[in-house]
């Protein structure tokens, strides 16, 4: 029997604190920034309490994210989460920026075991270097504008054979090899979106506008370069970005129409629309690896099994934990995530499943996510647990490379198994240039940040 994580027992925050506005945690964070630190010990003492101060807050905050990703439509949920980023995150973030200034500035930091505070170290002074009190309004502003974006796109809908259906549930439809219905489903998609294009123009260029005055005012030309710093991309910058739009260019997309190639002829169409693309090649009908969203859980940690027991127990413990909102519904926001959650250290799984091919990829790459998150919960320090996206994806992406031999959980005939597998390397190959493609866009816009709407629609 699996037994929910209960989490440690706090050693400088108190356990019924609750955070609602600033005065209830600005007490801890103002005794560490008037904290002696005397010796080594001292200062690894203090990194310890603020790790426990800052993940406490950081955890209350990442709930209040996901309860409104779950649920776009609440307005208490959403006047939690905007109440927090408007009351608790600006002072957070000078506070955490005077801590920064308090360690720099000891005379024991150097003195710290330089292999493994190497990191730590290295962002620290980056952070500091980042840091302008006149960005911390403007942070505050762009949180509340990206969550506007999860708001407008969890109420999209499309009306089908007299069901409502979340445009992750519409997207299935694409896979029939109906092709009228293909064309209808997409087309409805499209023009759902097309109702809100005015909205999301309008925030997207708010959010531009806001992030190159952030970049401006840390000494940047462009917000690009200020996010290659920010991300910490200490080990490769715009000209290895370039060569590897570059590289996609030359190696992948040829695969690519080689692919596309052989599904024109396979479906005996030419040219190829976007609605012809989720169709299988390979099979009469559509993929089908669950229906609903508990099967895919417990296939999924079945799958995970195979491979090791403890990645399964990662799944169950979450599942008992109700750390999972799996299914697509109205009002939810699109996409999916794996929330690491800092002080219990058993993250939550967000994701929109239809009941396809694809949902079982994004489980398991989420699960590879969630497993990392396990395996680092107990180290000592935030600065531990806290890895770049590169790193970050790497759990994830191989493990959907991992599961692969034991997608049998899935698929008990084995054509579809080799259909499912199949399919699953053509995605690997064709999500490259959908990278390379989104990464050069974004090069491009927030280096033209001037550019009109018809520029960016054309580029």
């Amino acid at each position: 029997m699996i037994s929910p994580i209960q989490r440690k027992p706090r050693q400088f925050v108190p356990e019924n604190i609750l955070i609602q506005e600033w005065n209830d945690i600005q007490t801890y964070f103002e005794q560490l920034l008037q904290s002696e630190i005397k010796s080594v010990t001292d200062l690894e003492n203090w990194l310890q309490k603020r790790t426990e101060l800052e993940s406490v807050v950081g955890e209350d905050y990442r709930w209040k994210f996901v309860h409104q990703s779950c649920d776009t439509k609440n307005l208490e949920k959403e006047a939690a989460l905007n109440g927090f980023i408007d009351k608790i995150m600006p002072h957070w973030m000078q506070i955490s920026n005077q801590l920064n200034e308090k360690v720099s500035h000891s005379e024991y930091l150097n003195q710290l075991d330089q292999e493994k505070f190497k990191i730590y170290t290295r962002d620290l002074k980056n952070s500091l270097e980042l840091f302008r009190q006149e960005n911390i309004p403007i942070f505050t502003e762009v949180d509340k504008l990206s969550n506007e974006y999860g708001k407008i796109s969890g109420a999209m809908t499309v009306e089908h054979d007299g069901e409502t259906l979340t445009l992750q549930q519409a997207q299935k439809l694409l896979q029939s090899s109906d092709r009228v219905l293909r064309k209808e489903i997409f087309e409805k998609v499209q023009n759902r979106r097309a109702e809100d294009k005015e909205k999301l123009e309008d925030l997207f260029d708010q959010l531009l506008k806001l992030r190159h005055q952030i970049a401006l005012n840390a000494g940047f030309d462009n917000y690009r370069d200020y996010m290659m710093k920010s991300l910490g991309r200490f080990d490769y910058g715009v000209k290895e970005c370039e060569d590897f739009h570059e590289a996609i260019a030359q190696v992948i997309v040829p695969i690519m129409k080689k692919i596309n190639q052989e599904r024109s002829d396979k479906l005996q169409i030419s040219p190829l629309k976007p609605y012809d693309l989720d169709v299988s090649v390979y099979g009469d009908t559509p993929l089908q690896p669950f229906e609903t969203a508990d099967e895919l859980l417990h296939k999924s940690i079945s799958t995970l099994n195979s491979i090791d027991p403890y990645f399964a127990e990662c799944l169950r413990t979450m599942e008992v934990m109700n750390h999972l909102d799996l299914d697509s519904r109205i009002g939810k926001r699109p996409g999916g995530y794996n929330m690491p959650l800092p002080e219990i250290g058993v993250p939550f799984i967000f994701m929109n499943a239809a009941g396809t091919q694809r949902d079982v990829v994004t489980m398991l790459h989420e699960a590879g996510h969630a497993i990392h998150s396990f395996l680092t919960k107990d180290l000592t320090y935030d600065f531990e647990k806290n890895f770049s996206s590169e790193v970050a994806e790497l759990a994830s992406m191989s493990m959907e490379l991992m599961t692969m031999e034991y997608w049998d959980q899935f698929y008990s005939d084995k054509d579809l198994l080799k259909i499912a597998k199949r399919e699953q390397i053509e995605r690997a190959i064709s999500v490259l240039p959908w990278i390379a493609i989104i990464d050069k866009f974004q090069h491009w816009i927030y280096t033209n940040p001037a550019h009109t709407r018809e520029e960016r629609k054309s580029e």
